[in-house]
């Protein structure tokens, strides 16, 4: 444990005072402010974007206000992309944070806050909020409406966080990044509580998949991603799980990188069995599938036209997971998904495979509602919207209940089911 100067333990106590956490806009060093992700027991992954020359360092302390127990880190910094790798704290423990220049001029990020996951045996009512879909120029409301909240132990982007469309190099990439995560909310609820990201297709350009892109444009793109989301990333894959104690873990896909049409493989093999696997195995009462593109069945013919880019147009991988999963006997299992510009939910199918599952639809965070004349309506779907929303999903083991709601950015319910 190393103690900060008198005079920056004061300054820390009046920020926490104040209450600035998430919200306080950066000045011109911090221009994207602070961000947290894939939270483990004893840690987090800690970033922002820094525009100074001088090195940084963190201070990590628990929300309290127990400045006895501050700490510091040095951090990372890669053409302006800070991380540091925070370690050794306490588990389903909410901390405080902020980046601060070595060199002593006063250059101090905005306040983030994040929260360590449950211990591995540990069960405990947690709350995840989700949303998708986020275009710069559009209202973010509903990213401003969430980062308000204090009750949200982790929030997922299921893709389409940024629109890169048209973007041919890395400083294109960039600079689409800057304007998609610049505005106030998005910093805001980005700072409130920890990240899981993953990216869909708008990240790269609009339904790419597998090869389809030019090697030096996904280059580009996987590194601009990375820069500006607070991720772990194993082995160049962006697959992988995270475990909040004996309550859930979280299965979070890449339904891009890895698709294989002239296979019909929408992802790897390898991807595949870990998940299904994965789900089997899996101590926690809920397994949570983040999976940026729907699975559930929207057989209306005005939905023909997306299938093809969804699980839909990949029939024979789609039966191997529903029926991996129902065969495995799993319970307490729930899609999270993406994409489509609406909200949703429902049993993934009237019958067969996928019939005793279900799919959230979340989004669109900020953007256009999708253009269909119809939104699904009746068996086997018990809601749809297309207003701007972002979805919460609070986990009760003791229950045995999933409790999903969806939430329009001035405050209304637009759905609620409890699952369980």
């Amino acid at each position: 444990m190393i103690l900060r100067r008198r005079t920056v333990l004061a300054g820390l106590a009046g920020a926490l005072a104040s209450g600035c956490v998430g919200s306080e806009l950066s000045s011109a060093p911090f221009p994207l402010g602070v961000a947290s992700g894939d939270a483990l027991a004893d840690g987090a992954l800690l970033w922002t974007h820094y525009t100074g020359g001088t090195e940084l360092d963190v201070s990590v302390w628990p929300e309290t206000g127990e400045l006895t127990s501050l700490r510091r880190f040095p951090a990372t910094n890669v053409d302006g992309f800070s991380t540091v790798d925070v370690s050794g704290l306490q588990a389903g423990t909410w901390y405080l944070f902020r980046f601060e220049s070595t060199a002593g001029e006063g250059n101090v990020s905005p306040l983030g806050r994040f929260r360590t996951a449950l211990a591995p045996d540990a069960l405990e009512v947690i709350t995840f909020g989700a949303t998708s879909c986020i275009k710069a120029g559009h209202s973010y409301a509903a990213l401003g409406h969430a980062s308000e909240r204090t009750d949200l132990d982790a929030f997922v982007f299921l893709g389409d966080a940024v629109y890169t469309d048209g973007a041919s190099s890395l400083s294109d990439f960039r600079r689409k990044w800057a304007d998609g995560l610049g505005g106030p909310e998005y910093a805001a609820l980005r700072g409130s509580t920890s990240l899981i990201t993953q990216w869909d297709d708008h990240e790269v350009r609009n339904n790419w998949e597998g090869d389809s892109v030019k090697p030096a444009l996904l280059d580009a793109a996987r590194r601009a991603f990375l820069e500006h989301q607070p991720i772990r990333q194993n082995s160049k894959r962006f697959w992988r799980s995270l475990k909040w104690g004996l309550t859930a873990e979280l299965f979070i896909l890449d339904a891009r990188s890895e698709r294989d049409r002239s296979r019909g493989e929408y992802l790897s093999p390898e991807q595949l069995e870990w998940l299904i696997d994965g789900v089997a195995r899996s101590p926690a009462t809920f397994k949570l599938i983040l999976n940026t593109v729907p699975i559930g069945a929207f057989d209306s013919p005005f939905f023909a036209p997306f299938n093809e880019d969804n699980w839909q147009g990949f029939p024979r991988q789609r039966e191997a997971l529903l029926r991996g999963l129902e065969d495995a006997g799993t319970r307490n299992v729930m899609f999270v998904s993406g994409d489509f510009h609406f909200a949703c939910f429902g049993r993934v199918a009237k019958q067969g495979p996928g019939s005793t599952l279900f799919e959230a639809l979340v989004g669109p965070g900020a953007n256009k509602p999708n253009p269909l004349p119809a939104y699904p309506s009746g068996d086997p779907w018990e809601f749809s919207s297309a207003v701007n929303n972002y979805t919460t999903f609070r986990l009760d083991p003791f229950a045995g209940e999933i409790r999903v709601r969806y939430h329009a950015g001035d405050g209304r319910m637009l759905f609620e089911r409890t699952v369980g």
